[in-house]
């Protein structure tokens, strides 16, 4: 799942550049530049969750929890260079984890009913799959072709 969310992200980005990234549908939806930080944010922490020593790559733009509180955003290209950087971390460290770490007690509570930290994992997969949607769904309302799964 990890890897697939992964590409997906990438794949909801084609033929995507800054000025497409930053276009809003309404006053009440978001674009596809914040659903990209946000998503990015997500996946910064589940790499802090796994243990690993990453910070949000956009100092500043971490915190930011509404689109009204945005003036400027980095660059799509920034941002999938970003996300293929954590993303190799991850993938890095999901193939040193225990079934015994992943078993464990989670550090953080989640909205689910497995407690461990494979429970806590398979939700902020859920939550990155969730948003990857919002992308998907954004490219068709731009006029651009469906989020290619290959």
């Amino acid at each position: 799942m990890l890897r697939l969310s992964a590409r997906l992200f990438i794949n909801s980005f084609e033929g995507v550049d800054d000025e497409t990234a930053g276009v809003r549908p309404s006053s009440s939806t978001n674009n596809m530049a914040f659903i990209a930080l946000h998503v990015l944010d997500a996946r910064a922490y589940l790499a802090r969750y796994l243990g690993l020593e990453y910070q949000h790559p956009f100092t500043g733009l971490e915190a930011v929890n509404s689109i009204e509180d945005m003036t400027d955003y980095p660059s799509v290209e920034d941002l999938l260079a970003s996300w293929k950087e954590v993303s190799g971390l991850l993938d890095e460290r999901m193939q040193t984890l225990s079934s015994e770490q992943l078993s464990k007690e989670s550090p953080q509570e989640f909205p689910v009913d497995d407690g461990s930290v494979m429970g806590g994992l398979a939700f902020l997969l859920l939550h990155e799959s969730f948003h990857i949607g919002q992308l998907a769904l954004l490219r068709k309302y731009l006029g651009l072709s469906s989020m290619s799964y290959s």
